[in-house]
């Protein structure tokens, strides 16, 4: 009796799933093999009413299962394979600790998207717009090790998981910036100090430097803003600072803006 198949299960996926042949004459593990496509398998299981195997990799679209056993073939039935998601780019792809809303990830094979990783910081599920383009909103990060850490953006469809490709699609988590001291910590509002220095942490990639009455009121941003090291930063207090008002000294970066501190504060005097 040739060997017939009357199902497969499941009759779609990807490489490296278990896939189940139910029928008759199926033989046994030492006659039966699995073709699929221009693949040649070895079942992992197999008896006279089902056979089960790996599904290979490099295969692509609809493939023909047939069992063969004893060099007799069955007849065939239709597997279709779905392609792994590929990501090729993430914008925004910097943003703070927790960042505020989503990100877009291009790319295809999103269409079943389920899930998206960044790195070990953990996963959040995705909007799919389509089989290029979604969108998510990367978890909160925890403690940092360093002041910025890039993790790959790994996507998780139906198609299996995307394979890192470097920057492209990596997104950088910045951690807040804060202020420790400022030399001097006063100045003439006629005639503003230039070359202040302002000490603290995480100053990377600084968009500005913002002077702010303490409780409350119009920042304005300081002159000639020079990032020396992580720690350190000099910078010309701007004019027309009002005489009598301290101010707190702010570092604004992609982490955020530092927090309004005692050590942040520079006195305005007469």
């Amino acid at each position: 009796m040739a060997p017939f198949i009357s199902s497969i299960s499941p009759t779609s996926g990807h490489s490296g799933q278990t896939v189940t042949i139910t029928g008759t004459g199926l033989g046994s593990l030492s006659t039966t093999r699995v073709n699929i496509g221009t693949k040649t398998v070895t079942p992992t299981a197999a008896s006279s009413t089902s056979v089960t195997f790996t599904l290979p990799s490099g295969c692509s679209g609809q493939s023909n299962v047939i069992a063969t056993v004893s060099g007799v073939n069955s007849n065939s039935s239709a597997f279709f394979y779905v392609a792994a998601p590929a990501c090729t780019s993430v914008t925004p792809n910097i943003g703070p600790a927790t960042p505020a809303g989503p990100i877009d990830v291009f790319g295809s094979g999103f269409s079943t998207a389920t899930s998206v990783a960044f790195g070990a910081v953990g996963t959040a599920a995705p909007t799919v717009l389509s089989d290029s383009h979604l969108t998510v909103t990367p978890p909160a990060h925890g403690t940092f090790a360093a002041c910025t850490d890039s993790v790959d953006v790994l996507i998780t469809a139906t198609g299996g998981a995307s394979t890192p490709i470097g920057a492209a699609c990596q997104f950088t988590y910045y951690d807040l910036p804060t202020v420790s001291g400022v030399t001097p910590a006063t100045g003439s509002a006629s005639s503003p100090p230039t070359g202040v220095i302002v000490t603290g942490t995480c100053f990377v990639d600084v968009s500005a430097v913002t002077f702010t009455p303490v409780g409350g009121g119009t920042a304005v941003p300081a002159n000639n803003v020079n990032v020396t090291s992580l720690g350190t930063l000099t910078l010309d207090v701007p004019a027309g600072l009002t005489a009598g008002t301290t101010y707190d000294v702010q570092v604004i970066t992609p982490g955020g803006t530092s927090a309004a501190v005692v050590a942040d504060q520079f006195a305005v005097t007469a």
